[in-house]
């Protein structure tokens, strides 16, 4: 097993480059295609604003308890660290098996299809467009691998650079529907749409299972702040540049989304919001002209393209640890000095990603199917991780100076209750997809079941595996 290069030469990402890191992985598809269903669940556009903020909320209570975690734990793998210091090395070898052929792979690849999906839009490159898109989308994770591979500087400037990018195309997006509202654009849709913005609707109320969902919705379209655990061992000064990281990445995020959402109502009323499928592209149509799709297409392509970057920076640190603290995976722990990155779990790891790519981009509901793939076992571990915060306490772990999270326990215990109606929610959601969409008459998604299944029980048998080298050891 390989030694970890210096601790200081490790320390090279900023708070600048950890809130990147956080905006690049959030902002991804889920904004453009979770607003319409939202907004359906909504009574009015006031109800609209207002699951989003508490979206938002809801994602910093989360990431006020990773801080703590976090300074308190400077061990490599984030997530995979604190899992093994609470509940020790068999739990976070399980946690990192399911992360590895399940979560991380059936995160990212959503939003590589999303990628061919909108660039095939721009050029297509073949007649079909599920095998353009999976061109597009495996040509991504390849050039992503490269640019990864070049090193730590490489990867985390590119990632600031497509964050960078999106940030400014959203406020672009924004400031065109804002302006071309208020410049009073001559579009009887836009007219009707600002008129009607200030009126609710009071003859109905509210529903509390619209609200649930949406909010299932909201929460998805948010996560991926927690991904900033798994470098934060590479975060400078981490005792106040994590915090200043996340805050400043979740703001950014929160302050984004509410705007997008306000400029849809703006411009295609509550109403059209609702039935549209395209919202963005619907929305600069009307302010910036019919060729306005290729536009947001390009838009889309970027966002997903900076997610698929950060995903890929960020877990394959998960693994490198998990090579570092267990014999039996002891190849993946090699830190390879002169690029700064785990190559081989950057590699390994894209080989499944592209496994993924392939074998659900080619169907048309690929990007729904690895959704539901995903969401119990995500949702699962970060209830867990909420827990931690508990145990660590009562370990011992967190001293005097670690930074220590807020209105303990009522922070965590908000953090492990949201995360715990997720996994609810997210099975029953897939209960209901199972049902009504007959889906054990899926060939594929029987296949995916069996798949999941032996990962399940591969993972105890991995555990088992490590024990015994350990032992031989």
């Amino acid at each position: 097993m390989s030694e970890l290069p210096n601790s200081n030469s490790k320390h090279t990402l900023s708070a600048l480059d950890a809130a990147c890191i956080i905006v690049g992985i959030i902002i991804g598809a889920g904004i453009y295609k979770t607003t319409p269903t939202v907004a359906s669940q909504m009574v009015d556009s006031y109800w609209l604003i207002g699951v989003w903020v508490l979206g938002g909320i809801l994602a910093l209570v989360g990431a006020l308890c990773y801080v703590e975690l976090a300074t308190s734990i400077t061990d490599d793998g984030g997530e995979y660290a604190y899992l093994r210091r609470g509940y020790g090395d068999s739990t976070a070898t399980v946690y990192a098996w399911i992360e590895f052929w399940i979560i991380r792979p059936g995160s990212t690849g959503p939003m590589a299809i999303l990628f061919g999906q909108y660039a095939h839009r721009v050029y297509p490159l073949a007649g079909d467009e599920l095998v353009s898109g999976v061109i597009y989308a495996s040509l991504a994770t390849l050039v992503m691998l490269g640019v990864n591979l070049r090193g730590l500087k490489t990867g985390k400037g590119t990632q600031n650079a497509l964050t960078l990018t999106k940030v400014l195309a959203l406020l672009i997006l924004i400031a065109v529907s804002f302006g071309a509202v208020w410049s009073g654009l001559e579009s009887p849709a836009v007219q009707t749409n600002v008129a009607s913005v200030a009126q609710t609707t009071h003859d109905s109320e509210q529903s509390l299972d619209g609200f649930l969902l949406a909010m299932v919705l909201v929460m998805f379209t948010y996560g991926g702040w927690n991904d900033v655990s798994f470098v934060a061992s590479e975060v400078k000064a981490p005792e106040k540049n994590i915090l200043r990281g996340l805050l400043i990445g979740i703001f950014t995020v929160v302050v984004l989304y509410i705007l997008i959402n306000m400029a849809m109502v703006m411009t295609l009323g509550h109403s059209g919001l609702m039935e549209s499928k395209t919202p963005a592209t619907d929305m600069l149509r009307l302010t910036a002209g019919k060729h306005a799709e290729k536009l947001m297409a390009v838009l889309i392509c970027i966002s997903a393209l900076g997610a698929v970057n950060a995903m890929m920076f960020t877990s394959a640190r998960i693994y490198h640890a998990l090579g570092q603290q267990v014999a039996a995976f002891g190849w993946l722990g090699h830190w390879n000095e002169r690029l700064n990155v785990p190559v081989r779990s950057l590699v390994l790891q894209t080989v499944v990603i592209l496994t993924m790519v392939i074998g659900f981009g080619l169907r048309p509901d690929g990007f729904d199917l690895l959704v539901l793939f995903v969401s119990p076992f995500m949702w699962t571990f970060l209830a867990l991780i909420g827990m931690v915060v508990f145990v660590f306490r009562a370990k011992g772990l967190v001293h005097q100076q670690t930074w220590r999270t807020p209105l303990f326990p009522l922070t965590p215990i908000l953090f492990i209750s949201s995360s715990g109606f997720m996994v609810y929610r997210s099975l029953t959601w897939l209960k209901f997809k199972i049902e009504s969409e007959q889906l054990f008459e899926n060939s594929f998604f029987v296949f995916l079941s069996i798949f999941t299944g032996l990962v399940l029980v591969t993972a105890v048998g991995a555990v088992f595996w490590s024990r015994q080298v350990s032992t031989d050891n």
